[in-house]
C-alpha cells in the first residue's frame, strides 16, 4: 500500500462520527496555543540540559528564571485553553479567560492547598460544598466550564433587557460560570484523575508489567484530560519509599518517544513545507519529553498517527514492564530522563531499548498507516501565522456572534 501522505481535499469520510467530532473540537481548541506550548517545551528542555551540564544550579536565579519562562505556558494553560475553547464553543473569549484566571488566582490556589493539607472542608456561602481540585496546568475542567458558559451566556443575553446588557451580561455570565465550574464542573476532572490513579495503583500491585504498557499506550488520553498529573503522587511515593519508580516514568517515556517518532514520520512524508517544519519541531520537543505539540498538532488531527503512537507506546511500555526498568529520578520523561536509569547497567540498556522500540516502531507504523495532510488554514494556525484578511474577518465575525 502507498505510504505517501494524502492531501486533504475531498470530504472526510465519517464526518458525522462522534469520535471525529470530539477530535475536531480538541484540535480546534489546541491548535491556536501550540506555538506557546512548543516555546515553553523547548525552554524547559534547555533548562534541563543546562542543569545536567552543571552550567546552572537548581538553587540559582538563572534556574528560577528559565524554569518560570518555560513553565508559565503550562501553569497558566487553563487561561489559554479558555480563550481558544470560547472561540470553538461560541462563548465570549475574554470572559472565559477571566474565569480561568480566577481558578489559578494565587489566593484560590493557596486556599485549596491549605484546606487539603489541614483536612478542612470548604464551603460557598456557608452551605454549598467546594471540592478540592488542582487547576494550574489542568485541561479538562476549563474546557467543560467554557462549554457550560457557551450554553448559559445566550440565555442570559435573552433575559437581560437591552439597556442593562452592558453591565449585567458579563457580571451574571462570569458569576454563574465561575460558581458552577468551582462547585460542579471543576471537580469532575479531579474525580476522573483520582479514579485513573486508583485503578493504575491497583493494577501495579496485581499485574506490574501491565501498568507501563497501559501508560505507554494511553498517556495521550491522560494528557488530553489532564489526568496524568494525578499519577504523579504514585511516582513520587515510589521514589520516596523505594528509591525508584516502575509505574509512571517508564510508561511516560515510552509514550513521549513514540509521539516523537510519529511526528518525524509525518515530517518526512508531509508535502507542505510549513507542516514539515512544524512536525519536525514537535518531534524534537517530544524527544525532550514535551509531547503536547505532537499530540495536538499531529496525532489528534491526523487520527491514524494517533493509533500508531498508541501501538508504539504500548509495545515499548510492555518491554519496559517485562524488563522492570526503574527510573531513579523525576526528570521530564524524554531522552534526558535516561540519566535516571544509569544504574545498574542492564537497567540503562533496557531503557535505551525501550526508547528505540517506541521511536522506530511508531515511525514505521505511521508510514504504514498513512495520513491525510491538514489543509493550508490549519497549517497556518499551527505555525502561528496570521490568517489572511478574509479569514481573519470571518474569525472576528464568528467570535462576535455574527451570522
Amino acid at each position: 500500500m502507498s505510504v505517501v501522505a494524502k492531501k486533504a481535499g475531498s470530504p472526510a469520510k465519517g464526518k458525522t462520527n462522534p469520535l471525529n467530532k470530539v477530535f475536531d473540537i480538541i484540535g480546534g481548541i489546541f491548535k491556536p496555543i501550540l506555538i506557546v506550548i512548543i516555546g515553553g517545551g523547548v525552554l524547559q528542555a534547555l533548562r534541563d540540559v543546562l542543569l545536567m551540564l552543571g552550567v546552572i544550579g537548581k538553587v540559582s536565579s538563572s534556574y528560577l528564571i528559565l524554569n518560570a519562562l518555560g513553565d508559565c505556558a503550562f501553569y497558566f494553560l487553563p487561561i489559554f485553553l479558555a480563550y481558544s475553547s470560547a472561540q470553538v464553543f461560541g462563548a465570549t473569549p475574554y470572559m472565559s479567560a477571566a474565569v480561568a484566571a480566577f481558578l489559578v488566582y494565587p489566593s484560590i490556589t493557596n486556599m485549596f492547598t491549605w484546606a487539603n493539607n489541614v483536612g478542612w472542608s470548604l464551603t460557598l456561602f456557608g452551605t454549598i460544598p467546594v471540592t478540592y481540585a488542582k487547576y494550574p496546568s489542568s485541561v479538562l475542567p476549563i474546557i467543560l466550564i467554557v462549554l457550560f458558559q457557551s450554553k448559559i451566556e445566550p440565555l442570559i443575553k435573552k433575559v437581560v433587557p437591552e439597556l442593562l446588557k452592558t453591565i449585567f451580561v458579563p457580571v451574571l455570565t462570569m458569576f454563574f460560570t465561575a460558581i458552577v465550574g468551582l462547585v460542579i464542573l471543576g471537580p469532575i476532572g479531579t474525580w476522573i484523575g483520582d479514579g485513573l490513579a486508583a485503578a493504575i495503583s491497583w493494577l501495579n500491585r496485581t499485574v506490574p508489567w501491565l501498568v507501563p504498557t497501559l501508560v505507554g499506550a494511553l498517556s495521550p488520553f491522560l494528557v488530553i484530560t489532564g489526568s496524568h498529573y494525578s499519577l504523579f503522587p504514585v511516582a513520587t511515593q515510589n521514589l520516596a519509599q523505594l528509591g525508584y519508580d516502575t509505574v509512571l516514568l517508564p510508561g511516560n517515556m515510552a509514550s513521549n518517544i513514540a509521539l516523537a517518532g510519529m511526528s518525524f514520520a509525518v515530517a518526512m512524508r508531509a508535502k507542505n513545507p510549513k507542516y514539515k517544519s512544524y512536525s519536525a519541531s514537535s518531534g524534537i520537543t517530544s524527544l525532550f519529553g514535551i509531547s503536547q505539540s505532537s499530540l495536538y498538532g499531529n496525532a489528534i488531527p491526523l487520527k491514524k498517527p494517533l493509533i500508531a503512537s498508541i501501538l508504539g507506546g504500548g509495545i515499548a511500555g510492555f518491554y519496559a514492564g517485562i524488563t522492570a526498568i526503574k527510573g531513579h529520578s523525576f526528570v521530564t520523561p524524554g531522552l534526558l530522563s535516561l540519566v535516571g536509569y544509569l544504574q545498574p547497567t542492564s537497567n540503562i540498556i533496557n531503557a535505551i531499548i525501550t526508547c528505540v522500540i517506541a521511536f522506530a516502531g511508531t515511525f514505521v507504523l505511521t508510514l504504514v498507516l498513512g495520513f491525510e495532510e491538514p489543509d493550508e488554514q490549519t497549517v497556518r494556525e499551527l505555525s502561528g501565522e496570521a490568517a489572511p484578511a478574509e479569514d481573519a474577518k470571518a474569525g472576528t465575525d464568528k467570535a462576535g456572534g455574527k451570522k
